[in-house]
């Protein structure tokens, strides 16, 4: 397993063709470059120059002459399978939803002097399909931490407990327990 600071990070444009994108997903509203399949996901980085976070890619494709199809990134399971979920049970996205291991990758490149975002998805991890006891315990998680904190925009790990937030937009953990689903 190399270094970090040693591994070199190559530009999305020069690893791939933009607009690539596993499922043929549309990506152009999209910040990604590309989103590829991966039989393996890179290792996490987590540098200035380059970063690589592990989470997990809902795809959600629709019906019709103008189908929608789009990646969405989750960095925690629980949201994602709510958010694919929610994505079946749409009479305009609802064709196919799929859960997958993804990476969403971050690299600056020299020559466009720019940022270049890649969503890297391995489809041999789907993890939504076949199994009602995954989903129901993502569901329970995620209603658990949107209860726990209903202030938050980002994936909270639920405590088991209530927080608030006061006048200055601090957030405290009260004492107050959550009950569990």
């Amino acid at each position: 397993m190399a270094d970090q600071r040693s591994r070199q990070a190559i530009p999305a444009c020069q690893r791939y063709a933009e607009g690539e994108s596993y499922y043929n997903n549309d990506i152009s509203t999209t910040r990604y470059y590309a989103a590829p399949a991966c039989d393996e996901l890179p290792e996490e980085v987590h540098r200035e120059d380059w970063v690589i976070e592990h989470g997990y890619a809902v795809g959600l494709t629709g019906h019709g002459p103008r189908v929608f199809s789009r990646w969405f990134f989750f960095t925690d399971l629980a949201p994602a399978v709510a958010f694919g979920r929610a994505g079946r049970m749409s009479r305009d996205a609802a064709a196919g939803v799929g859960v997958y291991e993804a990476a969403c990758e971050l690299v600056f490149c020299e020559w466009h002097k720019a940022d270049e975002h890649l969503l890297l998805i391995r489809p041999r991890g789907q993890v939504d399909r076949n199994d009602d006891n995954l989903q129901l315990t993502q569901l329970k998680r995620f209603v658990q931490s949107c209860k726990e904190h209903p202030w938050s925009s980002n994936w909270q790990e639920p405590t088991g407990f209530i927080s608030r937030m006061d006048s200055h937009a601090r957030v405290h953990q009260t004492t107050h327990h959550s009950l569990p689903l």
